[in-house]
Formats: C-alpha cells, sequence, structure tokens
C-alpha cells in the first residue's frame, strides 16, 4: 500500500497515510523527515532513509531474519543513546513483543515511542523517563515490579508502581473501568510532580493515538472498548486534565487539551 514503511524501532511495516508513525525525538531512531514526509531514521551500523521505492516487507523479513539468528537485537542499537535508556528500550520491546494497540495490529510498542515523544518535552530526568519507557511493563505484561527493582532501581519501580491501575485480576475489566478511573484520578491528586508527568505523556501519547484512529473510523471507535460509552470517555480524559493542572501552561497539555476537543468537543479544564 503507498504509504507503507519499515519502521525499525517497531519492527514493524506502518503507513504514513494512515497516521501510524511514531516518528518523534523521543524515539532515537528518528532524525528528521524527508521532503516526501518520509522518515529519516539513523542507528548503530545503518542508516536508512525510508522511500515508497524500498519494499517495507523485504526489509521487515531481512531485519526478522537478523533478530532471529541472533545478530541484531529486537530493539536497534543508536549511536550516543544513554546506557540506561537503551536498556530500558530494549527491555520494553520484548516484554511487549507481539502485543498489538487494541483493536488494531499495529505493535504496542508504538505506544511507548508517542509517550516519550512528549515525555523529553516535559523533563530530562533519568529515572522519570526511563519510568516512561517502562510504564506499563508492570500493568500489562508477565513483569513484575521485583524485575524492575532489581534491572533499573526502586526509585523507578516506586514511579511505575504509582503510575500503574490496580486491575482487580478475575474480575471483568468493563465491570471495574469506572472504579478504576476514579481511583487514578484521585490518586493524581497527591501524587508526586514525577508520576504526574509520566501519566501526562501516556495520556497525550493515548489521545494522540484515539484522534488518529478517529479520524479514520469515526466515533466507531469506542466499541472496542471496556468502555464504550464516548461521554464516559470524555469524563475521565477531561478530568486527567483537572488533576493535572499545573502542566497547563506546558506544550504537552496544550496539544493533549487539542486532541480531547476534536475528539470529544470543548470541556472545562
Amino acid at each position: 500500500m503507498k504509504g507503507d514503511f519499515y519502521c525499525r524501532a517497531v519492527h514493524s511495516v506502518l503507513n504514513i497515510c494512515l497516521d501510524e508513525q511514531v516518528c518523534g525525538k523521543g524515539c532515537p531512531c528518528y532524525c528528521g523527515m524527508k521532503e516526501d514526509y518520509f522518515p529519516i531514521c539513523e542507528y548503530e551500523g545503518q542508516k536508512i532513509v525510508e522511500k515508497d521505492t524500498q519494499n517495507p516487507m523485504d526489509m521487515w523479513i531481512s531485519t526478522d531474519k537478523a533478530i532471529q539468528e541472533g545478530k541484531l537485537s529486537l530493539f536497534p542499537k543508536v549511536k550516543g543513546l544513554d546506557k540506561t535508556l537503551a536498556k530500558a528500550y530494549d527491555f520494553a520491546a520484548n516484554a511487549h513483543k507481539k502485543q498489538c494497540r487494541k483493536g488494531t495490529k499495529i505493535p504496542y510498542f508504538t505506544h511507548i515511542l508517542t509517550a516519550m515523544n512528549y515525555a523529553v518535552d516535559l523533563t530530562t530526568n533519568k529515572e522519570v523517563l526511563t519510568a516512561v519507557i517502562l510504564h506499563d511493563t508492570v500493568e500489562d505484561t508477565e513483569t513484575t515490579l521485583a524485575d524492575i527493582v532489581r534491572e533499573f532501581g526502586q526509585k523507578v519501580a516506586g514511579y511505575i508502581a504509582a503510575e500503574s491501575e490496580n486491575k482487580r485480576p478475575g474480575i471483568p475489566a468493563r465491570d471495574t473501568w469506572e472504579i478504576r478511573k476514579q481511583e487514578t484520578i484521585q490518586h493524581l491528586q497527591t501524587a508526586p510532580y514525577e508520576v504526574k508527568m509520566i501519566v501526562l505523556a501516556d495520556k497525550a501519547a493515548n489521545a494522540e493515538s484515539l484522534v488518529r484512529e478517529w479520524r479514520q473510523k469515526g466515533d466507531g471507535i469506542w466499541q472496542k472498548f471496556n468502555q464504550s460509552d464516548k461521554n464516559k470517555q470524555a469524563w475521565y480524559y477531561y478530568s486527567c486534565a483537572k488533576a493535572l493542572k499545573e502542566f497547563s501552561d506546558s506544550n504537552v497539555m496544550k496539544q493533549y487539551l487539542d486532541y480531547l476537543e476534536e475528539l470529544f468537543g470543548k470541556g472545562m479544564v
């Protein structure tokens, strides 16, 4: 399909025309865009300018073969990338391997890179950025907090624990959606500033993904979620914005509110 390109960071074929790209300064492979809007990616040992004259699937096949043979890591090595962040990217890429964004074939790891696009606008704190990369590993994979403590330290694990929901295993997610979201909003009232940065980056990334899909499919996107009521989704996203009001002057919050206005209409924050 015209617009397809191979994204080395998420090891997948994405499509620019469908707004699937995750390129931005949160991805260490990203170096900018060409005039045709295809991304320029650069990583250790290779430099690829993605063009529609290259075959994205052939690029995926050859890279996947090298990954399976142990010649390449799942997440690419990038020159100059901080060692802790490089380790976190690699850890998260493997933890979320084979997971996709709900109702799509887009790798879940795209969410991590999109969240980092926002996080790097909020902070240079390496422990916070590490927690952003890993923020869904405990909630959505087999990773435990003990794993995070062992690999990345107590502070990073504490940020992740404070940001993660209590999903109440054994109870259908639809039945617990509202109470879980109420708990998140209440927790944000007194959460540390660093945790709030992680939450804002996460919510802005979710809102961006929703807007991109909504532009293609309309309000039918809500049917795939545990909460299909658009008004309740609006309540939750706007309530998070209110709880994160100390970031009201940041570019990230302004972008977040722009997304919410496009999705739901203007709210009171």
